[in-house]
């Protein structure tokens, strides 16, 4: 997708996409599931490793968001990325019939999950806790400390199922007085970045997002952002 600029991305603004083989980054992590769909094959399973700041399963919207989905006969194992840019569903409960985009940053997995609900054998979940979860996916929570020595342990002992891994740059930020910044170190990134690579076999598709709204901006997310990519040897521009 031709780079729009480094404008906001808030809940629906995709300003970035870019692959690299079986790597994909973003600036807003909307695009992540149509990403795997681009690499997986719905007829399998596959575990899920999701680092992030978020849960990313908001479901106060579900229903209306699937419905929307087959009321235009999506089929998002086929559709591009332009046309899911433009999807939208009508909220059933406003008196107005004004509509909205269908996928943001914080439904795509909700959505992927009850899409497809057999694909996912089984999910680990690093994140700070933050946002909803959904009882239909049972999620293994490591700690932060955890992470970096166990990340390569866990892909590579579970390989009867390929993995997909999901990665937002805002799991290495947190916030303070409304200023978002760093709280954990570059080399625990690099860390990060050494596990995957060891198990680079074994996944089979690696989405980053940068969401640079957490991380303090966009020179900020991206920094962090090629640390990862550079230590994978996978090169990106914007």
């Amino acid at each position: 997708m031709p780079f729009k600029g480094r404008n906001t991305s808030t809940h629906y603004n995709l300003n970035l996409l870019f692959q690299n083989g079986k790597t994909y980054i973003m600036d807003n992590h909307l695009a992540a599931s149509w990403c795997w769909l681009q690499k997986i094959d719905v007829n399998k399973q596959y575990n899920l490793l999701h680092i992030d700041r978020h849960y990313d399963l908001l479901q106060s919207q579900i229903d209306w968001w699937v419905e929307a989905l087959q009321e235009q006969n999506v089929d998002l194992t086929k559709i591009s990325i332009t046309d899911l840019l433009a999807l939208q569903y009508s909220h059933k409960e406003m008196p107005t019939s004004d509509s909205f985009p269908l996928f943001r940053w914080d439904n795509y997995l909700t959505i992927f999950h009850r899409l497809f609900p057999n694909l996912i054998a089984s999910a680990t979940f690093a994140t700070h806790k933050d946002g909803d979860t959904i009882e239909e996916l049972e999620m293994h929570e490591p700690e932060i400390y955890e992470l970096q020595e166990n990340l390569s342990y866990w892909i590579n002992s579970n390989n009867k199922n390929k993995w997909i891994v999901n990665i937002d740059i805002d799991y290495f930020f947190t916030d303070y007085n409304e200023k978002h910044f760093q709280f954990l170190t570059d080399d625990y990134v690099l860390k990060i970045a050494e596990e995957i690579k060891k198990s680079w076999d074994n996944i089979e598709v690696l989405t980053i997002a940068l969401s640079p709204e957490f991380c303090g901006g966009w020179d900020n997310a991206i920094r962090v952002a090629k640390l990862i990519t550079g230590y994978l040897e996978t090169p990106w521009t914007e």
